[in-house]
């Protein structure tokens, strides 16, 4: 064996590296420790951060109950009190059997919106119903303790009571306000009702109860939703537009007396508008979106799904003018084509939501174009356009990794190979719906099961190809187990009992649809709700056929010709 001699400069230039990799090494391990310390106080903040909104949110809606129930307790132990004082005076009650204006509470409601409206909700109107009565049955040692609450409540600041307010609807408002005089002053004030929904009330909402809640709330109001009310016409929602200009969410879906009069006075005077739903609102055209367009350059949401007339015109006009589209639905246009949808795909890159159903000329160029330029696409529906094909799903796959839900009811040109490239590249898918995508195999569910660990729903309902081998390859996969929760099979005559027994591994599925799966026996879905007993299974079982007759002579004519 041989020595080298290491000279005096070798042996410093060692020393020295040494010594620099040792301080090296401790700079890392610092800073490794500094970066674990960091992050755990940051998992702390965030902690502190939940608990703090947590604890605040749960004290404003305790406050908010209180307040509420308190309002309907006063105002029974006030009605209990006049009605003993009457009584008294009197000398007898009068037979509950003869009075006469009785309400039930859904006609009392509508009567206190309407009552808003005129700025005259009365604080005495209601008499209340047999059912109120026994609800509210509050002996006489109560009234004691509202007095104490009386003044507990007139004690509250009035940006407490209004804070408070702000978090009730509008029934309970309504109640409030009949409370007291100061409690009507506060309930109906405008700040109170920023966020109104008169769904409940459809019927009973006419023009002038709108026009009298827009001149009240006026720039308060932000969110109004008039969905069903058809007594609405365009001389409400010009009201409303000139009087509330800062309102951001507008619902008219089903309003059928809504035509482009009424957009053009939102578009006028409404520019904070970010969402607006005209669903089945008929009367509205190309002009509608051409005012919108020009007059909101905020609208980030917008539904004019079964508007017949809307045209590729109209969204071409709607995508240039505004740039901030995230959310456009257009279920059942049929004129729209695929150069509405190519403008949408050019100017309106962030768009994450777009429901195509029913839009029967869309084909492949259009999708394409769609998914190689907005990129932030999660949410697609292009069910029954039968003119796409697996070029469709393979530029999705390659573009648009962010996609979460996909409706392809319909479209029967798909098949494995494009399923395959959405199970290869799409990670995030949880809603998928295959209905009618007659050509696709247990290839498909094996890919699904392999690619998607998110899957939630499924819908393979018309599929024929699908058997119990494929749902085998669901099962197995790493969606199943845990977040697979509901799978409809109707019409899948190859399903047999397998199936439910491959089922038996998902834990978390709450519902399965076997309709006119002929293969499947009550025996099968006993076993599977003993095994998962919170699971609904809808399935139907045709009757027996009766038998055929063996003995006697022949029959003159057939079956068929009998039935017929």
């Amino acid at each position: 064996m041989q020595f080298t001699e290491i000279s005096c400069d070798q042996q410093r230039r060692l020393s020295a590296i040494n010594n620099y990799n040792a301080i090296r090494t401790k700079n890392y391990q610092q800073q490794r420790k500094q970066q674990q310390t960091n992050k755990r106080w940051t998992v702390l903040r965030t902690r502190r951060r939940k608990r703090k909104k947590n604890n605040n949110s749960r004290r404003r809606r305790i406050i908010s109950y209180s307040l509420a129930h308190t309002a309907t307790y006063k105002l029974a132990c006030t009605r209990r009190a006049k009605q003993q004082r009457r009584s008294k005076s009197v000398g007898e009650a009068e037979p509950r059997s003869e009075r006469k204006g009785k309400e039930t509470d859904k006609e009392w409601e509508s009567n206190c919106i309407s009552g808003f409206g005129s700025g005259s909700l009365d604080i005495s109107t209601r008499k209340m119903t047999n059912s109120g009565r026994n609800h509210h049955r509050f002996d006489q040692t109560f009234l004691g303790a509202t007095e104490l609450d009386d003044e507990l409540i007139k004690q509250l600041p009035k940006e407490v009571l209004l804070r408070v307010f702000s978090y009730l609807d509008v029934v309970s408002l309504c109640r409030c306000a009949q409370v007291c005089k100061y409690w009507n002053v506060l309930a109906l004030d405008g700040s109170s009702w920023q966020k109104i929904n008169l769904f409940d009330f459809q019927r009973d909402i006419e023009g002038p109860v709108i026009e009298n809640i827009s001149q009240r709330c006026r720039g308060f109001l932000k969110s109004l939703s008039l969905r069903g009310c058809q007594s609405v016409g365009d001389q409400s929602v010009r009201t409303l537009a000139n009087h509330c200009h800062n309102i951001e969410h507008l619902d008219l879906s089903d309003c059928k007396k809504i035509t482009d009069i009424s957009t053009q006075s939102i578009s006028r005077y409404c520019s904070k508008l970010t969402a607006i739903n005209l669903h089945s609102c008929s009367n509205i055209t190309d002009n509608s979106l051409k005012y919108l367009s020009d007059g909101c350059p905020n609208l980030m949401e917008i539904n004019v799904s079964w508007c017949h007339l809307i045209s590729e015109n109209g969204v071409e006009a709607l995508a240039r003018g505004c740039v901030k589209l995230r959310k456009f639905s257009s279920k059942g246009c049929k004129q729209i084509n695929d150069n509405a949808i190519m403008c949408l795909a050019k100017y309106c890159p962030d768009l994450m939501v777009l429901n195509l159903h029913s839009c029967e000329t869309i084909t492949d160029s259009s999708i394409r174009q769609l998914a190689a330029n907005c990129h932030k696409l999660q949410k697609l529906c292009v069910s029954k356009c039968a003119d796409l094909t697996d070029l469709t799903l393979l530029s999705l796959s390659q573009h648009n990794q962010l996609l979460n839900t996909l409706e392809v009811s319909g479209c029967r040109n798909f098949t494995d190979i494009g399923f395959q490239a959405l199970g290869r590249n799409c990670k995030y898918l949880e809603r998928m719906d295959l209905e009618e995508c007659s050509q696709i195999t247990d290839l498909t569910l094996a890919h699904l099961a392999t690619g998607c660990p998110s899957l939630e729903k499924l819908t393979l309902s018309h599929c024929e190809l699908i058997t119990d081998d494929g749902i085998r390859h669901l099962t197995t996969g790493s969606c199943a187990a845990e977040i697979l929760s509901v799978l409809e099979l109707d019409n899948c005559p190859l399903i047999t009992d397998r199936t439910l027994e491959h089922l038996v591994s998902c834990h978390n599925l709450q519902r399965i649809e076997l309709f006119d799966c002929q293969l499947i026996t009550r025996t099968a879905i006993r076993k599977l709700k003993n095994h998962l007993p919170n699971i609904k299974v809808h399935a139907y079982f045709a009757p027996g056929t009766p038998p055929a007759v063996t003995s006697g002579h022949r029959p003159r004519y057939c079956r068929c010709c009998e039935i017929l």
